[in-house]
Parts: C-alpha cells; structure tokens; sequence
C-alpha cells in the first residue's frame, strides 16, 4: 500500500482532514451477490465500490452511499432510495419507515449544507412477494424532521439480516414523485 498522495493528489487534499490509515483495510470483509445487479448498472455499481474501497484503504473515514442526487432548480438534492410496502401504526395510522442509519445520513447532510434539501424517495410496492409498484413517493428532509416519529422503534429485516431500529413517517406527508413534482424542486 502507498502512500495517500502517491496518485490521488486530489483525494489527499479533499481527504486532509481525516487520518491516514496505517494498517490495511480488508475490503474484502464485506460481500455480496452481484449476480442481482441488471448488467446495465454494472458500471455505477462498480465505480462507487471502487470509490468507497479507494477512500477507506488510504483513510479512516465511514464512506456512506448516496444512491443519487437529482439537480433541481437551485439545489442539489441527495437522494435516498428505498422500495418498501405501507406500515400501519395504531397511533400514526399508515407510515413509511426510514432506519436510523439512512435518517443519519439525510440528517448530515442538512447539517453539513445548512439545507434541509435532503430527498427520502419510496418505490411503494404492494407487497414483498410480487413487488407491483403502487407509486414512486417522496418527501424532503425537512418534512420528514417535522413529522417523524422521534421515537424509533424495531422494524423489519435490515439488509445484514438483522433487526433494524426504524424512524415511522406518516405516509400522508409524502407526495407522490412525479414530473410535476420533479419540476417544483
């Protein structure tokens, strides 16, 4: 392993505020089944694992997915995508819920910015065995600051397999992503 600045002069200066990583970083600890990805998006998937392997193994630092950014009018909004099914709550009634770790991330990039432009989008689907799709929902981040269930709870499967701690958003306060919707932004 070289050093940061041996070939990525840009990522070094970028990157000068987190510590240089002094033992190996084994990419290899984490796997998954590629043979899920449609061939036409082998290209993006590969360049940002090549992206995220090429950080950590020069520099301690938690590289986070961003699954898109959509340029809107005068912002760039962070996108976070995710397809799930409605929930419903005894007390919120019909929701959508957001893991910790992705609300963390929205929450960032708020603060990181100082705007709250973040987008939660949701391909609803009816049901997990057939995947129909209901509508594509979204809603911004600072909605979903507003109107959030602040106390997370357990909610399904994560994508390890384990439990998942969920933020519960009422469904009511997601808007229905469409070409209107995508021109208002």
């Amino acid at each position: 392993m070289g050093s940061p600045s041996h070939g990525v002069k840009d990522l070094s200066s970028a990157m000068k505020n987190f510590p240089s990583r002094t033992s190996r970083y084994n990419f290899l600890r984490y796997s998954s089944d590629p043979s899920v990805i449609p061939q036409s998006s082998l290209p993006v998937e590969f360049t940002k694992e090549l992206l995220r392997v090429s950080v950590s193994g020069f520099y301690i630092a938690e590289v986070s997915d961003i699954d898109g950014v959509f340029w809107g009018k005068n912002i760039a909004y962070p996108l976070e995508i995710k397809e799930k099914t409605i929930a419903s709550d005894r007390k919120i009634g019909d929701y959508f819920g957001i893991d910790v770790g992705p609300f963390t991330k929205l929450a960032f990039y708020a603060a990181r910015r100082g705007n709250m432009h973040s987008l939660f989008i949701v391909r609803q689907i009816r049901d997990t065995a057939k995947r129909d799709l209901v509508a594509w929902r979204f809603i911004e981040f600072e909605e979903i600051a507003q109107y959030a269930s602040w106390i997370f709870q357990g909610g399904g499967r994560n994508m390890q397999g384990g439990a998942s701690a969920v933020i519960k958003i009422p469904a009511d306060r997601f808007g229905t992503l469409d070409s209107d919707a995508l021109r208002s932004l």
